[in-house]
């Protein structure tokens, strides 16, 4: 892998020092295995490359990429913000309550920076880019430009997610992938609008490293002994960028005061403006002080947490996860923090809930906090929010090195044909591990849908390993029926493309996916199609549901760039659906002649679940034909919808194959017909409330 990385160019987006946490242990490792590593900031008044500065971080300024000849396109792009913007202003009060002339200012920023990010891909070429998030005007640009220029970009999860959902849509946009800590942050931004197949969840990039370094360098000891806590209890309050009102806290406050035990560290956060920080502290009684210990950006948060007993949050942030992780007992202040949010630690079992009063009294009476918090509820809270608390920083490495190969051009090797064609067709079929009467239902269904349509040939394709009762169903077949199995590690994919040319003898193949049942006149639609369309066509069909909706009625990309069936949950007789039309890909089954099958060089196994839509993009790109694959109404297909995630190793192979491929077009599609949002949620509430049980 060493040599892999050597010379490899990684380019990363960095804003706020505190956010570097994430991305440094990833370059800073990359770097070590040979890899031209380096950070680009944007304007934003100069706040991202002072954090260069200060990080030491080997940077480049995203203006140090415009020229003169950038001015026109510049001011062209300028003047378009500038217009919608002022629509905005006028039809938004709130918006209508910003300064203009700062907002102007801001507008012309991002109209250089839109411009520099295009120059830096096209200059710097890098073979992969990432960012914390899109959420941002840096983020988004970065990872618009680099899709344009086919380079993976991937982002990374910010902080626990504990605001609401759509603050977050956009999240995964152009992002290749998003690289996230664990399941529950996957399950909160897919439940909401997030492309569930992009979001890959791999642990965190700093607990882990910053428990190591504090346990190594015994940093409690030496910050306890820096600032004179020998003998104390230390509880230490963390604010967010808004401190809450004294008087709210002024208890508190007083009892670490009185208490000669007690000295209480209150850490503010960066973003705090220095004259709230001044006001603030101003306020408390100067005898008061002598307790009480300020800290504004002087010390690292994880070193103030190493040096006390109690972590104590005034507001829901990620330094409470960081706390757990390091073995600091955590208290929720009620009162101050967002208690109705749906994001709560004390909710979890891992931290106390408690008011200032409360806490007052408990300091007072040496509480032992840690007592309090059940470790099984730890235990869980990490299960849901890490999915692993080590190694996730080679776990990310690992993932951007398969997308850089993936990403990477792949000479198409057309695959020799065995026996010369005998049949009109060649039908594929993978059969599953289990679910034996299914199977033999989808084997009827074939059977007496496909007569008098043409000779045709079945070929089973066998996983590794099958249950009794799939066996019993393979031994009881009779008739044109080959039975290929898949070797030690190759998936159905992989079987196809290494046995089935040599065997089939169809003019045409049709490739079901497991347990598609085809319906009546399938074949003769098919046929028709190819007397139609020629055989250089991909075709698909309308997947339906036992209820009558759509499962596939050609594949789509939402304005996440990701696939989605067009019309998904409609019911069958929704006229768009009834329309013969192209799309740029099919899924669930697919038919073409045998010889394009051959050309393409059959599946790329790789692609795993996504084998039949990554196939339609080979046929795409090496006809240059945008309407490669048709949608054929007529042809009707009968499976249940699943939901279920795909593997992680599809997901990343696919989408970095085809990641400068894949954009929106399903906005599009419905206002070529006519055909709102707003009608297409209509017509999917009432129809499920005809089909609900």
């Amino acid at each position: 892998m060493d040599r892999f990385w050597k010379n490899k160019k990684i380019i990363a987006f960095v804003a706020l020092t505190h956010h570097t946490r994430f991305i440094v242990p990833v370059m800073e490792k990359l770097s070590a295995l040979g890899a031209d590593t380096r950070y680009v900031v944007a304007q934003a008044e100069r706040s991202q490359e002072i954090t260069a500065v200060e990080c030491g971080l080997n940077y480049v300024h995203i203006f140090d990429y415009l020229s003169l000849e950038d001015n026109k396109d510049i001011h062209d792009n300028y003047l378009r913000a500038r217009r919608v913007f002022s629509q905005a202003l006028c039809s938004d009060p709130a918006l209508a309550t910003q300064v203009v002339t700062v907002t102007d200012k801001t507008l012309y920023a991002t109209a250089q920076e839109y411009i520099g990010f295009k120059n830096m891909i096209r200059v710097e070429k890098p073979d992969i880019c990432l960012a914390l998030h899109e959420l941002n005007r840096w983020g988004k640009t970065l990872a618009f430009w680099a899709k344009k220029f086919n380079v993976p970009f991937i982002s990374l999860q910010e902080g626990l997610g504990y605001n609401q959902d759509f603050g977050y849509t956009g999240h995964v946009q152009y992002s290749t992938l998003s690289l996230v800590w664990g399941e529950r942050i996957k399950k909160k931004f897919s439940d909401y609008e997030a492309p569930v197949e992009r979001i890959i969840p791999v642990g965190n990039t700093h607990i882990s490293r910053e428990k190591e370094y504090q346990e190594k360098n015994n940093i409690r000891g030496k910050m306890r002994e820096t600032l004179r806590l020998k003998g104390k209890t230390v509880p230490l309050l963390i604010f967010t960028s808004h401190p809450p009102e004294l008087n709210k806290i002024e208890c508190l406050l007083e009892t670490v005061a009185k208490q000669s035990h007690l000295k209480m560290i209150i850490k503010f956060h960066p973003a705090c403006k220095y004259p709230v920080y001044e006001a603030w502290t101003g306020a408390i009684p100067k005898s008061w002080h002598k307790s009480l210990i300020f800290v504004h950006g002087s010390y690292s948060v994880y070193d103030l947490m190493s040096a006390s007993d109690l972590c104590v949050l005034a507001a829901p942030s990620t330094t409470g996860i960081e706390a757990i992780a390091l073995g600091v007992p955590l208290v929720q202040l009620a009162g101050l923090t967002r208690i109705d949010s749906h994001y709560s630690f004390s909710r979890q079992g891992v931290a106390l809930e408690m008011n200032p009063a409360q806490l007052a009294r408990a300091l007072a009476d040496k509480m032992d906090f840690k007592g309090k918090i059940c470790t099984e509820s730890i235990d869980l809270f990490f299960k849901n929010e890490l999915t692993q608390t080590t190694g996730a920083t080679e776990r990310i490495i690992e993932i951007m090195g398969e997308i850089i190969k993936a990403n990477a051009p792949e000479p198409i090797t057309p695959l020799p044909r065995g026996l010369a064609p005998s049949y009109e067709w060649s039908l594929i079929i993978p059969v599953p591990a289990d679910s034996s009467n299914e199977f033999l239902f989808q084997l009827e269904h074939v059977t007496r849908h496909s007569e008098g349509q043409g000779r045709y040939e079945v070929i089973l394709i066998e996983p590794e390993t099958i249950s009794p009762e799939i066996n019993t169903v393979l031994a009881s077949l009779s008739g044109d029926v080959i039975r290929l199995k898949t070797d030690p590690g190759q998936n159905t994919w992989a079987c196809i493309n290494d046995k089935a040319p040599g065997v089939m003898t169809g003019k045409k193949i049709a490739v079901l996916t497991e347990l598609a049942c085809p319906l009546a006149n399938w074949l003769a639609e098919l046929n028709r199609a190819f007397s139609t369309h020629g055989p250089d066509k991909i075709f698909g069909g309308k997947v339906i549901n036992s209820h009558g909706s759509i499962v596939h009625a050609g594949m789509v990309l939402n304005a996440n760039n990701a696939p989605v069936s067009a019309y998904l949950h409609l019911g069958a007789d929704f006229a768009p659906a009834n329309r013969e039309q192209s799309f740029p890909m099919v899924d669930h089954m697919v038919c073409l002649s045998a010889d394009l099958f051959l050309k393409l060089g059959g599946f790329s196994p790789r692609a795993g679940i996504y084998a039949l839509m990554d196939l339609c993009l080979k046929a795409r790109c090496r006809t240059n034909n945008n309407t490669a694959c048709i949608f054929l109404p007529g042809l009707k297909i009968l499976k249940n919808y699943s939901n279920q995630s795909p593997p992680a190793k599809d997901a990343i192979f696919f989408f970095a194959r085809w990641h400068a491929i894949l954009w929106d077009n399903e906005d599009s599609l419905y206002q070529s017909q006519g055909i709102s949002h707003q009608q297409l949620d209509a017509v999917r509430m009432a129809r499920a409330q005809q089909t609900a049980p």
